[in-house]
């Protein structure tokens, strides 16, 4: 084909899903190119800041491979890295699990549902507060609104300790929905009404405690220990779970975390270089779609998104192995 083939997002999203790292639109380009596709770097690059992909384009996109009336909805957030970088726009100093210190990074608000087996992020947000004036904490909201308004019904929401706020977990009450949060281990509440006292400092039983939480109202508190001997404390709005229930949520809420993994091995989510906001923007809006193509294909095949991926990467490499072309 001529250099007038225009580039979509598609078309994007698929070299993506194949990509290994370090991905650029030169390289893309020089990839269609050997596919028979003739096309210059910079239609690529113009795409990427020209476009305005919305998470609309996700939901449409994830919306035939869930089923809103089940499953479980988890929250958490990760930061992009963008470490070495001083001209790319969007990217703030913020705190990072991975680094564990504070790192410069674009940060990004994800809602997943999940089934227990499949994941696949629902709604997404880049935090941006110099540009939207908004905080994570407004962000989760946000989409909890539109998850709510897309008919979701979820069994439990479900995420982190900074998120498990008041007004987040009187919100949660207001779409009648079920809440399963971490909560710090100087978090204050009254066990008995003879004041407020941290949960770290009281005795849970293994089937949990109901408390009274200042400015909201009941709840019951779970105590575990992580594989490092830490103390972990949760909080739900649940006043019948028990041991086991608890358990099985905590498991679940980890499939947010094999998500951000996968979104940062397999579909190249760090790799973009352009400067731009919009640029940036919707090169992680076609990487999270890229991961829908992936977790698609585990939906459907059973087999993992790591297997999908090496499935491409083998065969680039048998093709090579046919003829070796740098043996001496």
């Amino acid at each position: 084909m001529s250099n007038q083939y225009r580039i979509t997002d598609t078309d994007y999203i698929h070299f993506l899903v194949a990509a290994t790292c370090d991905v650029s639109c030169v390289k893309a380009a020089d990839c269609y190119s050997k596919a028979g596709i003739v096309v210059s770097h910079d239609k690529f690059n113009r795409f990427l800041t020209r476009q305005s992909l919305t998470t609309e384009t996700l939901w449409m996109e994830v919306a035939p491979c869930i089923e809103r009336r089940n499953g479980w909805l988890v929250l958490d957030d990760t930061v992009i890295d963008k470490i070495h970088s001083e001209k790319i726009e969007t990217t703030h100093f913020q705190w990072s699990g991975k680094h564990r210190k504070v790192v410069k990074g674009i940060g990004l608000v994800t809602l997943v549902w999940t089934d227990g087996t499949n994941t696949f992020p629902v709604d997404y947000r880049i935090y941006d507060i110099d540009c939207d004036g908004k905080t994570k904490n407004d962000h989760l909201r946000d989409m909890l609104q539109t998850a709510n308004d897309r008919g979701f019904n979820p069994y439990f929401v479900m995420f982190d300790s900074w998120y498990s706020g008041i007004e987040n977990l009187k919100y949660l009450d207001l779409l009648g929905w079920n809440w399963f949060t971490r909560v710090k281990k100087n978090r204050m509440v009254n066990p008995d009404r003879a004041g407020n006292v941290q949960v770290s400092s009281l005795a849970i039983p293994d089937d949990g405690l109901e408390v009274h939480l200042r400015k909201y109202g009941f709840i019951r508190v779970f105590h575990s220990v992580n594989k490092k001997g830490s103390d972990r404390y949760w909080a739900t709005n649940c006043l019948t779970m028990d041991y086991v229930d608890r358990k099985s949520l905590q498991a679940i809420c980890w499939s947010i975390e094999n998500y951000h993994r996968a979104l940062k091995e397999l579909c190249c989510v760090e790799d973009c270089k352009v400067r731009k906001a919009a640029g940036q923007k919707n090169h992680i809006n076609c990487s999270i779609r890229a991961y829908i193509r992936l977790e698609a294909v585990n939906q459907q095949q059973d087999i993992t998104i790591y297997q999908a991926k090496w499935e491409i990467h083998s065969n680039a490499i048998a093709e090579y192995l046919k003829d070796p072309k740098y043996a001496l």
